[in-house]
């Protein structure tokens, strides 16, 4: 009978602690009491017994869409206070707690994902019995299954709260996953990539990064995102995953330094801040990185053998280079120069009559400056390539002398692949001059273009006023006239008499019929 009341008891006090569980999880729904609620619900979680756990989960996991977003945030809110509160208590429950975390993954308000991610790096941390792949296992399949964005973003996020939160990753089982995450960021159905990268960080920040191969390929991908990318928050997380490499695995990255921050210095002038920042801060941690380590010198006793033939034939230093193309690029601003001032010299010294310049002639002297430019071009050119070639085949002519008298092997491979080098750096040239004379041919045409137009224009514009000026001098000229005969009277006859009147006496004659007359020059010359 004790037993009895016992057991109904306990059913009571259940039903008593599920419904006031339930009235405040309804209160929090409203505006008014939700604060009150929710100060009362964290404070049931912190004293809850061992038997009073699954109920208060099963409360707490039953929220869906058709609550309100505060309900849903404060219910996921609960659950980190659970793990703080319980720890490893809480290890048998571990799977019902992470699937109310990723069931919220969906929802549509951002704060709610936001306390998903905050609640599993809280679990993480604070529920350390069970193994890492066991916490991380669900995140992971959510974001390989999941084609939902919020749950792309909300399961990434979550994945690198774990791996910060955890005291002891497994940093094997993150090195195994990290394939799987290179496949879904070349992905293009995977739209969450800037949350993606936030993985990558936080692998690389734990040390599961440590090999050649992968390094190799996280920069290859992360130099794409920051050059190609338009996504800037894509490219603000590819800046902060190349700072990370940086950072931990400055060892590995000696080889990559000079080609990425080519890159990088070109892309750091982004259009957004945060991204410029971000930017600038890779670059700060990417110059710190040791560059690679200079050739093995060869041993004293070639050095010495070597330095001879070099007495007799010294090899050209980068200073007399820099000297030579510093006066092949004066000359070439000398000709461009005298090329522009030769072609407006001309609007100078035009003639008043302003004559269109013939176009076969214009052509002719087109074709002289294009064949000029050419010349001074490609022929210092030709004289620099003479010179190097004559230079280096004395430099081997003299350094096969040496080595008949005791020059190792290793000496004269080395000294074919300087020669290789120079070579192609000879060609590298020529092909930028070539370039540079192309711009400078488009340049020149454009401007004859130019000009040709300018003459016609002005020519156009001389014929309109010299017209203009002409009919003005013929028209003033006619008005005087009109003006002087009217000023003039002849002596009054009658319509009647006209006919009769003596125009030859009188010196008058009809001009237009009998409504007006004109003075007869001759009249007076008879007269007198």
């Amino acid at each position: 009978m004790p037993l009895a009341k016992h057991t109904t008891s306990n059913q009571s006090s259940a039903r008593d602690f599920n419904h006031r569980v339930l009235v405040c999880l309804h209160k929090l729904s409203d505006r008014d009491t939700h604060s009150a609620a929710a100060t009362e619900l964290e404070s049931i979680a912190k004293s809850l017994t061992h038997d009073s756990i699954p109920p208060f989960l099963s409360s707490i996991s039953v929220t869906d869409s058709s609550d309100k977003s505060p309900v849903r945030k404060q219910c996921v809110r609960l659950i980190s206070t659970l793990s703080e509160s319980h720890g490893d208590v809480l290890s048998p429950y571990l799977s019902k707690l992470l699937s109310a975390i990723v069931r919220r993954l969906r929802d549509p308000d951002t704060a709610v994902r936001t306390a998903c991610v905050a609640a599993a790096g809280s679990v993480a941390s604070h529920v350390t019995k069970p193994p890492f792949m066991s916490v991380a296992k669900p995140f992971v399949d959510a974001l390989v299954t999941e084609q939902d964005l919020n749950s792309q973003i909300g399961a990434a996020l979550c994945i690198a709260s774990v791996v910060n939160g955890v005291p002891d990753p497994d940093t094997d089982y993150l090195r195994r996953l990290l394939p799987r995450i290179e496949k879904l960021l070349k992905s293009e159905s995977f739209k969450a990539k800037a949350a993606l990268l936030t993985v990558v960080a936080s692998v690389i920040s734990v040390g599961a990064a440590s090999s050649p191969a992968i390094v190799r390929n996280l920069v290859k991908i992360m130099t794409e995102f920051v050059a190609k990318s338009e996504d800037w928050s894509v490219r603000k997380a590819a800046a902060v995953v190349l700072e990370k490499l940086a950072v931990v695995e400055t060892d590995l990255l000696p080889e990559f330094k000079a080609s990425c921050l080519k890159t990088f210095e070109a892309k750091k002038f982004d259009k957004v801040k945060s991204v410029r920042e971000t930017m600038n801060q890779m670059v700060t941690a990417w110059n710190a990185i040791p560059d690679l380590p200079e050739a093995v010198s060869s041993p004293p006793e070639s050095h010495s053998l070597k330095e001879e033939p070099d007495i007799q034939n010294p090899p050209r230093t980068p200073h007399i280079t820099n000297n030579r193309t510093a006066t092949r690029r004066n000359s070439l601003e000398t000709s461009s120069t005298k090329t522009g001032q030769a072609m407006f010299s001309k609007l100078d010294r035009k003639k008043p009559n302003n004559q269109k310049l013939d176009t076969a002639e214009v052509h002719t002297k087109q074709r002289s400056m294009k064949h000029e430019t050419k010349r001074v071009l490609f022929g210092e050119i030709s004289d620099e390539q003479m010179h190097e070639s004559q230079y280096h085949e004395d430099r081997s002519s003299s350094r096969v002398a040496v080595s008949n008298g005791g020059l190792n092997t290793d000496s004269i491979q080395q000294d074919s692949e300087d020669l290789s080098l120079i070579r192609n750096q000879l060609v590298q040239i020529e092909n930028q001059q070539s370039n540079l004379f192309d711009l400078l041919e488009k340049f020149i045409g454009s401007s004859m273009n130019g000009m040709q137009s300018l003459e016609s224009r002005v020519h156009s514009v001389e014929s309109t006023l010299g017209a203009d000026l002409l009919s003005s001098k013929l028209w003033k000229k006619s008005e005087i006239q009109q003006s002087n005969m009217r000023y003039y009277s002849p002596p009054s006859v009658d319509n009647t008499d006209l006919e009769s009147y003596n125009f030859q006496t009188t010196g008058f004659h009809l001009r237009g019929g009998p409504s007006g007359l004109m003075k007869n020059p001759l009249a007076e010359a008879r007269q007198m």
